[in-house]
């Protein structure tokens, strides 16, 4: 494995509320303050505690929880409107009641459609959106949540730094946006760098070539979410080149009407030999790091993810003991017992006692539990 070492203001509600339509992604006027302006130096060594980052399958959309070796946690995105419930029950089945840090890295419903549900469900510690708005009832049923728990919301941006421990070798911290007004909502996409130790890891939201172009920090990463779901749009070769991961992630759902993650961007990823896993392909995805090496918990298409919690209760009962269950997002054919199964969403699960119907209709038996 590769290793590379390389504001208190509020949110304005009235601003943000009116006026802006979705097309246009002309930046509000920067909050007074921001939280922490201070670029965080690197570490490089870690300390044996894990972290776990899940890539949530949320389908069309993104959502990564990371589960921090200073025992905190962060919130990358919720998904969309329909994924919400199955954000937050993911969470809640690791046995979390709140959540340290929540970000929304830009304004598009499949990144922030789930946080009104994520906000009013668990407690929130400090919450980061980028200073856009869209004229949405997803917008602004985010903000209301947001509203009636009092919180404050600080502004995404480069140089932010969301969490720093020097005895555990960890920093959070912004790399983008780093400029306050762009004509594409994506662009400004909060994007995001995990150091822990030895690995690092790179969350790209939606941020585009120009957006990639602007930052200057170190984007070197172990992993890397692919940018905007694998599109054409992100993922620019120079910017890739900076990356240089061993791990990409792409964030997308099956058969999608956008044709995610293009052609041309797996060819990239292709010719450099770093190796790829797709939410639309394997579900749930779970990557770990001790702060010296990073642990797949899910390696082949197929193969199943490991337990990111206590999972003793987390199978969803079946209706007979040798009923196979299938799920809809990946196509695959599940064992009952699979410990795939407890990582699937539940509105991506059907059963099933026929095998062959099951084939007929386009599934195929998954690697992990090899069902016949």
């Amino acid at each position: 494995m590769k290793k590379k070492f390389l504001s208190m203001a509020a949110l304005v509600l009235a601003l943000v509320m009116t006026g802006c339509s979705t097309g246009n992604a002309k930046a509000e006027t920067p909050a007074e303050d921001t939280k922490a302006d201070a670029q965080t130096e690197e570490t490089t060594d870690g300390t044996g505690d894990i972290m776990r980052v899940s890539y949530i399958d949320v389908g069309q959309g993104d959502s990564e929880f990371i589960e921090l070796p200073d025992g905190k946690t962060l919130l990358i995105d919720a998904g969309t409107n329909e994924s919400g419930d199955d954000v937050v029950e993911y969470i809640k089945s690791l046995g979390y009641t709140s959540i340290d840090y929540v970000v929304g890295t830009h304004p598009h419903e499949d990144h922030i459609g789930g946080l009104d549900d994520v906000i009013n469900t668990f407690d929130i510690g400090d919450i980061y959106l980028p200073k856009a708005s869209a004229d949405t009832k997803t917008f602004e049923d985010v903000m209301d949540a947001i509203t009636a728990k009092n919180y404050i919301v600080y502004t995404a941006h480069s140089g932010v730094t969301i969490d720093k421990d020097e005895s555990k070798n960890l920093s959070v911290y912004m790399v983008a946006p780093v400029s306050g007004e762009y004509e594409e909502l994506n662009n400004f996409s909060a994007v995001i760098k995990i150091v822990y130790g030895d690995t690092s890891f790179l969350f790209t939201g939606d941020a585009e070539e120009l957006s990639e172009n602007e930052i200057t920090d170190d984007v070197s990463a172990d992993v890397l979410k692919v940018g905007h779901h694998g599109s054409t749009t992100s993922t620019s070769q120079a910017f890739l080149d900076k990356v240089n991961p061993s791990i990409a992630v792409i964030s997308c759902g099956a058969g999608n009407k956008y044709g995610h993650p293009n052609q041309e961007t797996l060819d990239k990823l292709n010719a450099k030999n770093i190796e790829i896993l797709r939410t639309d392909e394997l579900g749930t995805i779970v990557i770990t790091s001790d702060g010296k090496t990073i642990t797949k918990e899910v390696t082949t298409e197929g193969d199943s993810i490991a337990p990111a919690g206590n999972t003793d209760n987390a199978v969803s009962e079946a209706p007979a003991e040798k009923t196979y269950v299938l799920n809809t997002n990946s196509k695959k054919i599940h064992y009952a017992d699979c410990s795939s199964v407890a990582k699937m969403s539940e509105s991506n699960k059907e059963y099933t006692d026929d095998f062959q119907k099951a084939i007929d209709e386009g599934y195929e038996a998954a690697g992990d539990c090899n069902p016949q």
